[in-house]
């Protein structure tokens, strides 16, 4: 009796592969192999025999650790769904995270004292790098603990033992606006593209990156669309007068599909943009000194940046009388940031109080013209 023929041989198929894709210099794309639950490299030409070695290094541990918690996060749909942007900064942090705290066991996180050490060890940990750069410290603790939430969210761990911490890094930008004056001669100084990006963020609060990647399509002659910082999505705001001005005499000569474009009619990268940007600031500083005299506000704008634009946009509302509930919905930000922008920017500009005081002056010269009541 004949046997049957024999049947080709299969790939090897391996669960639990994590397949890093990187491009290299030549513009070639090499796929990294990784043991998804250890992180270790695997061999693609002793692909079988490395996934025994990576398996049999697991199992001698005798227990999961941080490692395999950093992978349930960054391969899950969570982490998949975040922009490409996010999904890249988290990876030096993860990087960082994982030579320095990838050995812990995940049990730890399942002991309240064993978490509790954990969380004295990693705050030490917090005020050491904090002493070389508070921000990157920051950043790094927060991934942490992103990691952790995310496993307890998931049932992975029972104690997230950085569900809070004192943040080293803060940010003086809050009294830090761009004044009317100083807006208006970066206009006047400004390329044309940074004039219309000035435009857009006076006007709309609008980030940079949206202000960069701003499209024709995205004006309709009255309104704008512009993303909303609580759901992510593009809603239609009313253009006011100076915006409608500036974009409808922009229309006249439009060559591509951004409003904003390079010199050699290209859209801009945020490099580019960001060198132009202050190359243009640096013309201003250069006007504002000159027209420095008596009591004027010399601002100088090595200390400002494009962002504290959306903050002036939001103060100036604010000021007009708009409440935060007005604000928000004018520029597609949640209630919460506007009233953060309210309580920052104005308060501390005595803006709120001055109005207060004028409200009772009002209200009491009216009860005096009144007469009293009988």
């Amino acid at each position: 009796m004949r046997g049957r023929p024999k049947r080709p041989d299969k790939p090897l198929k391996l669960k639990g592969i994590h397949r890093v894709k990187k491009r290299l210099k030549d513009g070639s794309i090499k796929v990294h192999l990784y043991h998804r639950a250890t992180g270790l490299p695997l061999d693609e030409s002793r692909l079988a025999e490395t996934y025994a070695e990576a398996e049999k290094k697991m199992r001698t541990r005798g227990e999961a650790t941080l490692v395999q918690l950093i992978r349930h996060f960054d391969q899950s749909a969570y982490f998949a769904g975040l922009s490409e942007e996010h999904r890249r900064q988290y990876v030096w942090k993860l990087k960082r995270i994982e030579t320095r705290w990838g050995s812990c066991p995940a049990a730890a996180f399942n002991d309240a004292d064993d978490a509790l050490e954990f969380r004295k060890d990693a705050l030490a940990w917090h005020d050491e790098l904090g002493k070389a750069s508070p921000r990157s410290a920051d950043n790094l603790v927060a991934a942490l603990a992103r990691v952790l939430s995310y496993a307890k969210e998931k049932a992975v761990i029972k104690f997230n033992p950085l569900d809070t911490f004192a943040r080293l890094y803060r940010s003086h930008r809050s009294e830090l606006t761009w004044p009317e004056k100083l807006q208006q001669q970066f206009l006047k100084a400004a390329r044309p593209a940074m004039a219309t990006a000035m435009i857009l963020v006076r006007n709309t609060a609008m980030r940079a990156s949206d202000v960069r990647k701003f499209p024709w399509t995205r004006y309709d002659g009255q309104r704008v669309q512009i993303r909303s910082t609580k759901t992510g999505k593009l809603l239609w705001i009313p253009a006011t007068r100076e915006l409608k001005a500036h974009l409808d005499a922009l229309k006249q000569t439009k060559v591509g599909a951004l409003v904003m474009l390079t010199p050699t009619g290209k859209a801009y990268t945020k490099r580019y943009f960001n060198e132009h940007w202050r190359e243009d600031c640096d013309k201003v500083d250069a006007i504002n000194a000159k027209g420095h005299a008596g009591g004027d506000e010399y601002v100088k704008t090595a200390d400002l940046n494009f962002h504290d634009n959306r903050g002036t946009a939001a103060t100036l509302l604010a000021e007009a009388g708009a409440t935060a509930p007005e604000i928000a919905e004018a520029l597609c930000w949640t209630v919460d940031k506007a009233q953060k922008v309210i309580d920052l920017y104005l308060a501390r500009r005595g803006v709120l109080a001055a109005n207060a005081i004028k409200k009772l002056e009002d209200y009491r010269d009216k009860t005096a013209a009144d007469g009293p009541v009988s």
